[in-house]
């Protein structure tokens, strides 16, 4: 018998002896760490959102019977009219007050929001075919405002109606 065979004979039966010799009950913690790490599975890396949030920036806000230079329909007007700028699209608002609360009627001016969704907190409706849209019955109170459209949202945070 060669000498590495024997090394190797050797090796086996101290081997062997330490395993039938060993009396603990668990493997050492590093071990079974490691061991469970090997089966972990790696968890999906969350999809990127398609929806670009625009924050629409307040222009102009008309209270009722309050003219503001330049502005001809200002005179007898019942309602606030708030115009918000976003960008590629402007949000026409006007708000009155009715004797259940509050009625919020608007347009979002350019391309992209035919028959898109608009919240105010927890109120909701869908805009027409030239972007149109209506809520009625509000309780006065500081609401944010959402029109989601396919890819784009635009939101008007803080929209108190008083």
């Amino acid at each position: 018998m060669n000498l590495m065979s024997k090394i190797g004979e050797q090796e086996i039966n101290r081997i062997i002896y330490l395993m039938e010799t060993d009396k603990s009950f668990d493997a050492p913690k590093d071990a079974l760490q490691w061991s469970k790490n090997i089966f972990l599975t790696r968890a999906a890396a969350p999809k990127k959102s398609f929806v670009k949030q625009i924050l629409a920036v307040l222009q102009m806000d008309l209270s009722p019977n309050r003219a503001a230079f330049g502005e001809r329909s200002a005179t007898g007007a019942l309602a606030r009219q708030m115009l918000f700028q976003t960008g590629e699209n402007s949000l026409d608002l006007r708000i009155k007050s009715d004797e259940n609360g509050f009625s919020l009627r608007g347009q979002i001016l350019g391309e992209g929001f035919a028959n898109c969704v608009v919240k105010l907190g927890d109120f909701e409706t869908t805009a027409n075919e030239l972007s149109e849209f209506k809520l009625a019955n509000i309780p006065g109170g500081n609401y944010n405002l959402s029109v989601h459209s396919g890819e784009k949202e635009i939101v008007v945070q803080n929209l108190d109606l008083k």
